[in-house]
Order: C-alpha cells, then structure tokens, then sequence
C-alpha cells in the first residue's frame, strides 16, 4: 500500500533536499497509522479504529480483550501475514500504555514496531 511517508511522531516528512513529499509501502508505518486511529475519530470512516476510550483506556480493562483488538487491527492491514508477538502493557503510575508487535508481512519480511499512548 502507498502512502506518504511519516516522521516517527506521525508528522508529514519532507525531504530536506528537494522539499518534496515522499511515497513509501512501509508495512510498519501502516500498522503505526492504525494503532494511533482511535475508534470513530476519521469523520468519513466512524467504524473504523481502536476503540481506546471505550475497552483500553478504562479502569480494570480485560487484558484478553486488549489484545485481541490490537491483533485485529494489525492483521488488517493488507500487507501483514501473521503478528508473531504482541504485548500491550500500562504503567500505572505514568499511565502510558505501550504496544510492541511483531509480524511477518506478506513478502515474508518480519517488522516490529512500538506504539505509546498517554492515558
């Protein structure tokens, strides 16, 4: 899948020597888009994204459930062909939930990646 290519923050990345956007099939930054899409905040697309208000970033979550959405949503994205490891954890006392992933993409590549989220 193309799309333009993000810094690590999600910021739009410019190339410094033409100024010019750049395209780029990057599986990782596809799963980074999805992880950071909270569910029913893209106006055209309400259905779609992770439902952290409502499941994850609650009092007492279900660490089975966490998991299983965090599964989902990584393997649809189109390129990836099996997640291999998946942990989602939450400092209590930072209240940052971190998710670490790998997966083997569909060229059979394996990308890992970590995503954080202030509570």
């Amino acid at each position: 899948m193309k799309d333009v290519l993000l810094t690590p923050d999600g910021d739009l990345f410019i190339d410094p020597a033409t100024g010019d956007v750049v395209i780029t099939d990057s599986v990782a930054q596809a799963i980074m888009i999805r992880l950071r899409w909270f569910w029913s905040e893209w106006r055209l697309g309400p259905k779609y994204g992770i439902p952290y208000r409502e499941e994850i970033l609650i009092k007492n979550p279900s660490k089975l459930r966490i998991r299983q959405i965090f599964r989902e949503e990584i393997m649809s994205v189109e390129e990836v062909d099996d997640v291999v490891e998946l942990s989602a954890d939450v400092n209590q006392v930072t209240r940052v939930l971190s998710v670490r992933y790998k997966v083997i993409a569909t060229d059979g590549e394996e990308h890992g990646g970590e995503v954080n989220f202030n509570a």
